[in-house]
C-alpha cells in the first residue's frame, strides 16, 4: 500500500479526533481514534503494514498534539505490529477480537504514557488517573471500535476491488 493511502486512513481519524471529538468529551476524555484505527488496521493488514501504519500514525499524532514527542510513535508502532501479528491467529469477522485488542491497546498505551510522564516529573495520582482518564477512555474507545473497524474494513475492500479492476 502506498504512503498516500496510509495518510488517508490516518488523517481522517486525526482530523475527527482533534476537531469534532474534542468537543464531544465523555467524562472529560476524548477518544483516541488514531489508536483505534491503528489497532484495527494491524488486525486487517498484518504485522508489517500494522507497524508502518502505527509509526506514521504516531508521528502524525505527536505532531498534532502538544505532548512529549515520540510517545505516540513508539506506542502506536508497537500496537500496530502486535495487532498485525494477531492477524494470522484470529478470525477477522468477529467483532469481539477488535474490541478486546483495542481495549488492551488503550490500557497499554495509557499506562506507557503515564509511566513516561511520571519519569518527566509530572505528579499524577494513579487512582485519579485510573478513574478520571483510563476507565472513561476505555469505554469511549470501545464504543467507537465497531464503526471504525467496519468502516476501515470496507475502505480496504474498496481499494482491493479497484486494484483488481485496474489490473484486469
Amino acid at each position: 500500500m502506498t504512503v498516500g493511502k496510509y495518510v488517508l486512513f490516518i488523517l481522517i481519524p486525526l482530523a475527527l479526533q482533534t476537531s469534532l471529538f474534542s468537543h464531544l468529551s465523555l467524562f472529560g476524555v476524548i477518544p483516541n481514534l488514531v489508536l483505534i484505527t491503528t489497532v484495527c488496521y494491524g488486525l486487517l493488514q498484518g504485522f508489517r503494514s500494522g507497524l508502518y501504519f502505527g509509526l506514521l500514525a504516531g508521528l502524525c499524532l505527536d505532531l498534532a498534539g502538544s505532548g512529549v514527542l515520540g510517545i505516540n510513535i513508539i506506542i502506536l508502532g508497537l500496537l500496530g505490529f502486535a495487532a498485525g501479528y494477531l492477524e494470522r491467529l484470529v478470525f477477522k469477522g468477529y467483532l469481539v477480537i477488535p474490541l478486546c485488542t483495542v481495549l488492551a491497546g488503550t490500557v497499554i498505551a495509557e499506562l506507557f504514557s503515564y509511566t513516561i510522564l511520571l519519569s518527566f516529573g509530572w505528579r499524577i495520582e494513579f487512582l485519579s488517573f485510573l478513574g478520571a482518564t483510563l476507565l472513561p477512555l476505555c469505554l469511549y474507545n470501545l464504543v467507537l471500535t465497531a464503526p471504525v473497524y467496519f468502516g476501515l474494513k470496507k475502505g480496504l475492500d474498496l481499494i482491493r476491488e479497484r486494484r483488481l479492476k485496474v489490473g484486469a
